[in-house]
């Protein structure tokens, strides 16, 4: 890779010339190389791979996925403090589902139909039972209590107690059982005023 001032008689340059250059910034650094034609080896683990891509896409547009729960997964890339979209986030945790032989389950829909003082009732839909657990705390990085949520109607149910009046929480949801795989981004709550 050779290092270039004013290429192509001009300021700077990006991009192929006749499949033969390929002018680049490199660390800053105006440079020029060889075209190569990218590797495609189309081995059985690559497609493997992209097939695991191609499924958590298609999961991510087919599965239900409403506004709060995208506003959710949004909110885990910031948390995480990662260059990324909530979309990215999803993709990552479907995949690493995948590699490890896990089947993922799609949690959507959150609804919080109750929200008092001290305590709040949290559901999401989820085809059928896979011990699915509540996370919540007062941050977005911490969520260290858990509650255990009771399956019936295609949904889990989880209430949760013992929280403090006018404080917001964060919570996600996860399903804890052997080689299952699923879990929410991060929503968030405030609780009302005692009465």
């Amino acid at each position: 890779m050779a290092k270039v001032k004013g290429p192509l008689l001009s300021i700077s340059a990006r991009g192929k010339i006749a499949k033969t250059l390929v002018f680049l910034s490199w660390k800053g650094i105006d440079t020029v190389r060889k075209y190569v034609i990218p590797a495609n080896p189309k081995s059985a683990d690559q497609q493997t791979q992209r097939g695991y891509f191609s499924d958590a896409i298609d999961a991510w547009h087919e599965d239900g996925y409403t506004t709060l729960d995208i506003a959710a997964w949004n909110l885990l890339a910031l948390a995480g403090k990662a260059v990324a979209s909530g979309f990215n986030m999803f993709v990552k945790n479907y995949i690493a589902a995948k590699v490890a032989g896990q089947t993922w389950t799609k949690l959507t829909g959150r609804s919080i139909p109750i929200i008092a003082a001290t305590s709040a009732t949290v559901t999401i839909n989820v085809a059928s039972d896979k011990t699915g657990k509540l996370y919540i705390g007062t941050k977005m990085t911490s969520m260290p209590t858990e509650f255990a949520g009771t399956f019936g109607d295609a949904k889990y149910t989880f209430t949760i107690t013992g929280l403090s009046e006018l404080t917001k929480y964060y919570f996600y949801i996860k399903n804890t059982a052997e080689g299952e795989a699923a879990r929410t981004g991060i929503y968030s709550f405030t609780t009302t005023a005692a009465e």
